[in-house]
């Protein structure tokens, strides 16, 4: 049984929806797998900064809300698209584009832009720890999933991590292929796994994975935005 939209559900509940959904699943639930931008670290506000400084940088647009509407897309491939919605593929290649955003990220970071947890999932990962296997499977490259996760101190949390730029993943989110590799790695079936995601094409990811449960964790009632929102409305 996979996850269906869930965008009727009200943030604003004082009773979390996806809480309780998500509750129904888990003790049926053989292994866990977490995105990781977005899901269980705050790297969205980080993220945009290298990315609207990349931009500028060789002259593409890419506005707050287009880039909330590609999370979860490999950086190379969000590159790609729009280099051609652009018209801009003579004089721009995705891989050199991602090459100066690493540079542009590793500046932001040096100025002291730190992501912390995301708590109301991070605490799922670690009730969790220790009980059933647990992987991270994220687009990110790999030596920022792996320092993310060990700055906050949950890379123990986890039996493996997977990223977008491992040869084994052929393709990113959002088709199936990072989950069915983190699925693989730890020795579970698909339908016995609940996967935790931020964003559309992991969603979409996980469904296509036939994971038992896709958990948006943007419903839930902590998540930072919704947290932020609340604050923004008193």
């Amino acid at each position: 049984m996979t996850n269906q939209n869930h965008q009727s559900s009200s943030h604003n509940d004082s009773h979390c929806i996806e809480t309780t959904r998500l509750e129904s699943f888990l003790p049926r639930a053989k292994a866990l797998v977490f995105d990781c931008d977005g899901t269980l670290l705050d790297t969205m506000p980080i993220y945009y900064e290298s990315w609207k400084r990349t931009c500028q940088e060789v002259g593409l647009e890419f506005p707050l809300e287009r880039f909330y509407s590609t999370a979860g897309m490999p950086v190379v491939d969000i590159f790609r698209i729009l280099i051609e919605e652009q018209n801009k593929q003579h004089n721009l290649c995705p891989i050199d584009c991602e090459s100066r955003k690493k540079q542009h990220h590793a500046k932001v970071e040096s100025e002291g832009w730190v992501a912390g947890p995301i708590d109301a999932v991070v605490q799922i990962a670690t009730n969790y720890h220790g009980k059933i296997p647990m992987a991270v499977a994220s687009s990110g490259w790999r030596d920022h999933v792996i320092k993310g996760l060990e700055r906050i101190g949950i890379l123990h949390l986890f039996d493996t991590v997977v990223t977008a730029d491992e040869e084994e993943v052929r393709r990113g989110k959002p088709h199936p292929d990072i989950f069915l590799v983190a699925a693989k790695r730890l020795g579970v079936d698909p339908a016995f796994c609940i996967g935790f995601e931020d964003a559309d094409f992991g969603i979409q990811a996980l469904n296509s994975a036939g994971y038992m449960y896709s958990s948006d964790v943007r419903l839930l009632q902590m998540y930072p935005r919704n947290v932020e929102k609340k604050r923004l409305d008193k």
